[in-house]
């Protein structure tokens, strides 16, 4: 493992823990929902208050209408929505980067390396000498070698913060703006001296992008949601799979140990009848 780089073991330990429906979520929510924020509602949206007419002269009347009508800009809605989204992934980044990193300076620096060699020779002083050797060997290769952590609780817990933002944010979404992007609407706020109707720009293609956005998150929700499901049940086959292998160690240690000890007896026996 010493060929491997920090870099590199860092990523690997982040490929390792993530799982291919988590890295179908990230590919689906950079490659084509920041690509429509950016490349397909910032275009159509950069001009909408400028082209938002109503038929009245009364300053501050087509503000007021505007406001009532779009509290806050879709754009900038899903701009955040996105971010949010993603801040959850971050963070078990972030915590998986600092526990490999930490990891990797207690596996290579010196007193914890003069440790683990001297705990290796200490429990082998009655073994025999072939026996030494080989197991001096093996510890020396061990030594180099990483353990890879799992990090699948924290990545659950990064997965349910994540259907909550998306929940939330759906929600938020729907009391907003709702489906549809109205052609024109009848505001009657002040300072409006009465009744006048407001008219928005390009309405159609609006409610196209909206439709798509709304695909776009139930999409993400449920590929939150299934990643949850696979990371659960994932976490219950390594556990399994890691009490087989630690049940096995286990038996050829036992099975190790009474062969030395029958050995040792036989030894013991020939000694004995030689005196």
């Amino acid at each position: 493992m010493d060929s491997w780089d920090s870099l590199g073991f860092l990523i690997l330990i982040l490929n390792y823990n993530v799982t291919i429906i988590g890295k179908i979520w990230l590919t689906l929510t950079i490659l084509l929902r920041l690509l429509v924020i950016f490349f397909a509602a910032y275009p159509l949206y950069q001009d909408e208050q400028q082209l938002f007419i109503c038929n009245t002269l009364q300053p501050g009347c087509v503000n007021a209408c505007y406001d009532t009508l779009v509290p806050i800009s879709h754009f900038q809605f899903w701009l955040v929505q996105t971010a949010s989204v993603l801040l959850p992934y971050a963070f078990f980044c972030v915590y998986v980067f600092h526990s490999v990193a930490r990891q990797l300076v207690k596996v290579q620096s010196l007193p914890y390396r003069r440790y683990k060699e001297i705990k290796a020779t200490s429990g082998r002083k009655m073994s025999k000498k072939s026996s030494k050797g080989v197991a001096g060997s093996r510890a020396s290769r061990d030594g180099n070698k990483w353990d890879i952590p799992d990090f699948s609780k924290a990545y659950v817990v990064h997965l349910l913060l994540r259907i909550l933002v998306e929940a939330c944010f759906g929600a938020g979404h729907y009391c907003l703006f709702g489906f549809f992007v109205p052609r024109y609407f009848s505001c009657n706020e002040d300072p409006c001296p009465h009744s006048i109707s407001c008219y928005v720009s390009r309405p159609t293609e609006k409610t196209i992008l909206m439709f798509f956005t709304w695909g776009l998150s139930g999409i993400s929700f449920f590929l939150s949601f299934m990643d949850l499901t696979f990371a659960f049940r994932s976490g219950i086959v390594r556990r399994h799979r890691n009490k087989l292998l630690m049940e096995g160690l286990l038996v050829e240690e036992r099975t190790c140990f009474v062969q030395q000890q029958c050995e040792d007896k036989s030894t013991l026996g020939e000694e004995a009848k030689t005196f």
